[in-house]
C-alpha cells in the first residue's frame, strides 16, 4: 500500500481559519487543531492538551497562542506552555506538544504527518492564474477511490445529475484517450460539443475538448476548454479523515470575462451545491450497500476509464508509463 501519511494534505481553506478561533480537523484518524500564531501563520497540532487531554479546538486563540478550554493552559506555536493560570512562576522546560509540518499553498492550509526528503510538494491545480475562482467544502462518508472515480466519471451524470450536466436521451459520440501521468492518470475527451445540461448551456459558449485526471495523493480535476480557452476547471482535493470519511475542498475556476466574478460565484455556488449533494448522496448510499455485500467484488467495463487505475495507484502500484488506450463511447 502507498504510505498516504507521507504526503501533504489540505485541512482547511485559508479564509476558514481566523485569528481568534481554532479549527478542529482530522487526518488519517488523528485529531488535529489549527490556529494562527502572532505572525498570522497557520499552526497545526494534535488536538489534545497534555494536562487533562481536553480538546484544544474547543479553546480560544489569545494573541497568537492557543488556550485550553479546561484549565486555561496556553501554548505557543512551537508547543511550549507559556502560561498556567494560578501558577505564580512561569512554566519551564521544552515543548509539551509537537506541532506538525504545515504550510499554506494554493489557497489551502496543508499538513503532513510524516514528511521526508521524498515527500512531494502540495499538489497544485492545473491552472492557477488569470481565472476567477472560489472554494467549496464538505464531508463525504466514502472511500477515496470511490469519490475520485465518481468525480471523474461522465457516465453517471445522465442519471445522478440528469438535466444539470447531461441527459440520457441526448448522448454524443465522443473519443476518450486514457494516458498515464508521472503521478496519476488522465482521460482526454474530444469530439464532444456542449453538454445538454443546464451548467454547460449557461457557462460554456463552445466546447473543443475536456479532460479528467487524478493525481496522487488525492486530487481529482475536470477541465473544459472552448474556442477562447478555459471554460471551467474544478479541482477537488480529497483529504482522508478516516478510511471511510473524506473532507472535500473543491476549487471552481473560470476564465475571466465579461461576467463579474461575484456574480459567477453566486450562480456557480448554487449550481455546484446541487451537484455536490447529489454525488454525496449516491456515494454514501453506495458505500453503505458495499458494506452489506462485502464479499462481492465490483464489476469493471471499458467505460470505467479511470477508476481501476485510481485504485491501482492508491494501492501503491505503478502504472505502465506507456499506458495509452482509446475508447469510443456515447457520453
Amino acid at each position: 500500500m502507498i504510505d498516504l501519511r507521507a504526503y501533504w494534505w489540505p485541512l482547511a481553506i485559508e479564509a476558514e481559519l481566523t485569528h481568534d478561533k481554532p479549527l478542529a480537523r482530522t487526518l488519517h484518524d488523528q485529531p488535529l487543531v489549527l490556529f494562527r500564531d502572532r505572525a498570522g501563520q497557520a499552526v497545526v497540532m494534535p488536538d489534545r492538551c497534555p494536562h487533562r487531554h481536553a480538546p484544544l479546538s474547543c479553546g480560544r486563540v489569545h494573541h497568537g497562542e492557543l488556550a485550553c478550554p479546561y484549565h486555561g493552559w496556553q501554548f505557543t506555536a512551537d508547543g511550549h506552555c507559556s502560561k498556567v493560570p494560578g501558577l505564580k512562576r512561569q512554566p519551564a522546560g521544552g515543548p509539551l506538544i509537537k506541532p506538525l509540518a504545515s504550510c499554506s499553498a494554493h489557497g489551502l492550509i496543508w499538513a503532513c504527518l510524516q514528511p521526508g526528503p521524498a515527500t512531494p510538494p502540495p499538489v497544485a491545480p492545473a491552472i492557477s492564474s488569470s481565472v476567477d475562482s472560489f472554494f467549496m467544502s464538505d464531508i463525504v462518508h466514502c472511500e477515496m477511490a470511490d469519490a475520485a472515480e465518481n468525480f471523474l466519471d461522465g457516465f453517471h451524470t445522465h442519471f445522478v445529475h440528469a438535466g444539470w450536466i447531461r441527459r440520457d436521451k441526448r448522448r454524443q459520440q465522443v473519443s476518450a484517450r486514457v494516458s498515464a501521468l508521472t503521478d496519476g492518470i488522465e482521460a482526454r475527451y474530444s469530439e464532444e460539443g456542449l453538454q445538454s445540461g443546464l451548467i454547460s448551456q449557461l457557462f460554456e459558449g463552445s466546447r473543443s475538448h475536456s479532460m479528467g485526471r487524478f493525481r496522487l495523493p488525492g486530487l481529482a480535476e475536470i477541465e473544459y476548454h472552448g474556442q477562447r480557452g478555459l471554460n471551467l476547471l474544478v479541482s477537488a482535493w480529497l483529504t482522508p479523515e478516516t478510511p471511510q470519511r473524506l473532507r472535500l475542498h473543491a476549487r471552481i475556476a473560470t476564465r475571466r470575462g465579461y461576467l463579474p466574478a461575484g456574480l459567477k460565484r453566486l450562480l456557480l455556488r448554487r449550481l455546484f451545491g446541487v451537484i455536490l449533494r447529489q454525488d454525496k448522496a449516491i456515494l454514501e448510499e453506495t458505500q453503505a450497500n458495499r458494506l452489506r455485500f462485502a464479499m462481492t467484488p465490483p464489476l469493471d467495463t471499458e467505460l470505467d476509464l479511470l477508476g481501476p487505475a485510481i485504485r491501482q495507484l492508491l494501492r501503491g502500484e505503478q502504472l505502465d508509463p506507456a499506458l495509452h488506450r482509446e475508447v469510443s463511447a456515447l457520453l
